[in-house]
Formats: structure tokens, C-alpha cells, sequence
């Protein structure tokens, strides 16, 4: 019989959190264990209609494992993803800032019928994870799956799925295997050190998942939460899109915006096999740091990003140089003005002898 396991959710949709990435999704522990996403982050990058999204998570509780669910609107590609992604990119978009926000394979294919309205289109082991992608045609019958492979899915949601099924979305289940669980690996949940995901999928708009986060205030095998109060806490959502232009989402604040080379993206991580993270077409990008704390409460939509009015630049290298730049031409100019108006000076004093 397959144990079950509590549903608590947390965004991906990365990781979507469950890092902490909802985008997220649902974390789930142990019966009678309890855990809440602390923190989401996700970097995303988007060329031709096509969306890669990298996603971590971390939380706080006594869950000894967890597992989550992230929708995504097309069929994705899912690989492993590189934590020194997000340590790159943090280096990157902090050096000219002085405030530093504090957040947080092996494989085989099948598809099959698992029952009429869901099939399972890929199944995967990638690190310490067991991946499962699937499609759906209804939210019953996607939530009876999940409550039999051991996701107990809330009845409370199921409005969100039905959503998502609706517009044609995939969902990808993901769980940490029982096999690899450890102090070592808790700890890195905890401190949002895991080894992140890769959903690559086409997509007409920019997206992170994260109305599936909202579900979270429900009673776990029959019991309340101990931590309950800690549901209601604000979770930081921090962002990285790399596009062609800057890019804006209503209610978060832009840390840093920049242009960013190609030789720069794909030196910021590398695969295991020592290649880079990512390849691009074009030579030079846009990077945007968003950021904002978020209640659960808010967290209704799937963020959608908007292009910016303009491609300002906000904390970044440009902006910095072009401040030096004006004050070194102004104090230059300054300089040979007083440097004439001495020799004038000296001229008239000569001519008064």
C-alpha cells in the first residue's frame, strides 16, 4: 500500500516552491510532520517563445520529506538545475548595491494510461527526486492520482486544478526519494540549497506559476496544525528574467536592471558534464531583479510579466559608470575653467608690474 503523505504547499508551480520556487508548488511531509516554504527564488529565461525556468526551495517545520506539484502551460523538458545559478546571479546584481535581500541524471521515458482522464507522460529520477509529468482532462480524476501515488491533495483545491486543466496546462509531481533522505539533504531544504529544477516549455507570455502556493490552511491527517500561525507569514519572492527587454510585474520592486552578454549567461552555471547551464541565440540580453514579500493570501494568479516602458537601467554597471562619468566630466571641466581663470590672473599680475 503506498504511504501517503500531507500536502502543504509551496510555490514553483518552481519548486517551484516549493522552491521554497512555488511556482511553485506543494510541499508534503510525513504524517504528522508539519512544514511551511519560507522563501521562493526563480531564474528565468525566455527566447522565441520558449520559457526555462530554474527553480530552489527551502522551508522551515519537522517534515522529514516533502513533495510538490508544478503546473506549467506546455509540456515541459525537466533536468536538473544548478544552485550556483542563484549564487552567480546574486553576485552579480549585488556588487553595486549596497542592501543584500536575504532569501532563501539519470532517466526513461514512458507514457501511458494510468485511467481515463489522466495520463502519466514521463516518468524520471533526477538526483535525489522522482519526476512525474502529467496531463489531465479532469480534477477529480487528477486528484484521486495523486492521493494514490502518495500526494494527499487537498479537496479544498481542487477548484485551482480545474483551472489549469481548463487551459490546457501539464503538471509535474515531484518528490524527494525515501532512499536519499538525510540530516545533510534537510538541511539543505532548510537553507534553500537543494538541487534546483530546469522546466524548459514553450509559452506565448513569461509566466511563474504560483496560484497553486495559496493552498496551505488545511488540517493534516485530521489534525490541526501545530505551526499554523506560521501559514499566514509573508514569503519572499525573488526573480530573475532574462529577456530581451526589462520586464515589470504590478506589487514587486526592481532590485537591478541591466544588460547582461551572452558569454555572462552562460558563464553563470555549468551542468555535470561541464557545460554551460544555458545556451543563447542572441548576444546580449536584458536582466531583471524582482522582488517582493508576499502573503499567501495574494498569492491568486500565475504572474504574468509585462515588458517595462523603457530598458533603464536600475543597480547596474551602466548606471554606475555613467554617474562616475558625469561627475569626472564635470569636475574636468570645472578644473580647466579655474586652471584658465589662474592663468588670467597671472596674466593680468605681470602686466600690473
Amino acid at each position: 500500500m503506498i504511504k501517503k503523505t500531507s500536502v502543504l504547499f509551496l510555490l514553483l508551480a518552481f519548486f517551484l516552491p516549493l522552491v521554497g520556487v512555488r511556482a511553485d508548488g506543494m510541499i508534503i511531509p510525513e504524517p504528522n510532520y508539519h512544514a511551511w516554504e519560507t522563501d521562493q527564488k526563480a531564474v528565468i529565461f525566455y527566447e522565441g517563445g520558449q520559457e526555462t525556468l530554474v527553480v530552489s526551495t527551502s522551508f522551515q517545520g519537522d517534515a522529514k520529506s516533502f513533495a510538490w506539484i508544478i503546473p506549467t502551460p506546455s509540456q515541459p523538458k525537466v533536468s536538473k538545475g544548478s544552485d550556483e545559478l542563484f549564487t552567480s546571479l546574486a553576485e552579480l546584481t549585488n556588487v553595486y548595491k549596497g542592501v543584500q535581500r536575504n532569501t532563501m541524471d539519470v532517466g526513461y521515458g514512458v507514457t501511458q494510461a494510468i485511467e481515463e482522464d489522466v495520463r502519466v507522460i514521463e516518468t524520471k529520477k533526477i538526483d535525489y527526486y522522482d519526476v512525474t509529468v502529467l496531463e489531465a482532462n479532469e480534477a477529480t480524476s487528477l486528484s484521486r492520482w495523486l492521493n494514490d501515488n502518495g500526494y494527499n491533495y487537498p479537496e479544498s483545491g481542487r477548484y485551482i486544478l480545474e483551472d489549469y486543466i481548463k487551459n490546457g496546462w501539464y503538471f509535474t509531481a515531484v518528490k524527494i526519494n525515501d532512499e536519499y533522505w538525510s540530516e545533510a539533504l534537510k538541511g539543505q531544504l532548510r537553507t534553500g540549497h537543494a538541487t534546483p529544477l530546469k522546466f524548459q516549455f514553450k509559452t506565448d507570455k513569461i509566466v511563474y506559476p504560483m496560484r497553486i502556493s495559496s493552498i496551505v490552511d488545511y488540517a493534516i491527517d485530521g489534525q490541526n496544525n501545530p505551526y499554523g500561525y506560521y501559514y499566514n507569514r509573508n514569503v519572499g519572492v525573488l526573480l530573475y528574467v532574462i529577456a530581451d527587454n526589462k520586464q515589470t510585474l504590478p506589487g514587486f520592486n526592481i532590485d537591478y536592471a541591466g544588460y547582461i552578454k551572452k558569454e555572462t549567461i552562460e558563464k553563470l552555471a555549468y551542468n555535470d558534464q561541464g557545460s554551460p547551464w544555458l545556451k543563447t541565440e542572441n548576444n546580449k540580453y536584458f536582466l531583471t531583479k524582482l522582488y517582493r514579500s508576499m502573503g499567501r493570501a495574494e498569492m491568486t494568479s500565475d504572474l504574468y510579466f509585462r515588458q517595462a516602458d523603457d530598458n533603464k537601467t536600475v543597480n547596474a554597471p551602466e548606471e554606475q559608470i555613467n554617474k562616475y562619468a558625469g561627475f569626472i566630466i564635470v569636475a574636468s571641466v570645472g578644473g580647466f575653467i579655474f586652471l584658465v581663470l589662474l592663468i588670467l590672473l597671472f596674466i593680468q599680475g605681470r602686466r600690473k608690474e
